[in-house]
C-alpha cells in the first residue's frame, strides 16, 4: 500500500501539521516535549475545500529541513500550503509553495485545517479501534493503511484489486523478519 501510494504528488491547495501518536508515559511531557512518535501530514483539498488525497509520515522532530524534505518528497512546488505558525513550516516559502501561516487558536477559528484535524482524529480512532495501540517500530505502515484506504474511500472496486496486485509483486516478509 505504501509504494502504490508514493507514485504520486499532492497538489493545489493543502493543509500540512504535526501529530504525534501513541500513548504518553507515566509522567511524560504533552505536545512537542513528548516521547510519542512525531508524524508529518499533508491533506491536499479540491476547489470546494473538500479532502482529496493524504499523506503521513514519521519523522524524528519538525525541523525546517524535514518540513522541506517532506513536501519536496509529496508536494507539488506552487501549491497554497495552509499551516499553524510553527516556525518550521516557514521553510516552505523558500521551497517554492505560497505559505498560509496562521496562529491555531481552536476556541476562535474552527475552520482553520479544519479537515486535516478531522482526518487525524479518525487515523488515531482507526489505529486504536483496529489495532488497539501498537508499535513505534510499525508505524508507517499503518499509516500508509490508513492513506491507502482513505486515497480511495470514492472507488471501493478499486481498493481490492490494486491491493491484491500489490500482495502478489511486493516484497514479502516473513514473522521473523517483522518481530525483530
Amino acid at each position: 500500500m505504501m509504494e502504490h501510494d508514493w507514485d504520486y504528488m499532492l497538489s493545489e491547495t493543502m493543509e500540512v501539521d504535526d501529530v504525534f501518536f501513541g500513548a504518553v508515559d507515566d509522567g511524560g511531557k504533552h505536545g512537542r516535549g513528548t516521547d510519542k512518535t512525531q508524524v508529518v501530514v499533508g491533506l491536499s483539498l479540491n476547489e470546494k475545500g473538500h479532502p482529496q488525497y493524504l499523506k503521513m509520515e514519521t519523522i524524528v522532530n519538525l525541523t525546517a529541513n524535514t518540513v522541506g524534505y517532506f513536501t519536496a518528497s509529496n508536494i507539488t512546488p506552487g501549491s497554497i500550503i495552509s499551516t499553524d505558525a510553527y516556525s518550521s513550516f516557514n521553510k516552505l516559502t523558500d521551497e517554492g509553495y505560497e505559505h498560509l501561516p496562521k496562529v491555531y487558536r481552536p476556541k476562535e477559528d474552527k475552520n482553520h485545517l479544519k479537515w486535516l484535524h478531522i482526518i487525524i482524529s479518525n487515523a488515531k480512532a482507526f489505529i486504536n479501534g483496529m489495532y488497539h495501540g501498537l508499535d513505534k517500530k510499525h508505524l508507517d505502515f499503518y499509516l500508509a493503511e490508513f492513506c491507502y484506504r482513505f486515497n480511495r474511500r470514492f472507488e471501493p472496486g478499486q481498493l481490492f484489486v490494486i491491493l491484491l496486485y500489490s500482495c502478489v509483486v511486493g516484497v514479502k516478509f516473513n514473522y521473523a523478519e517483522l518481530t525483530v
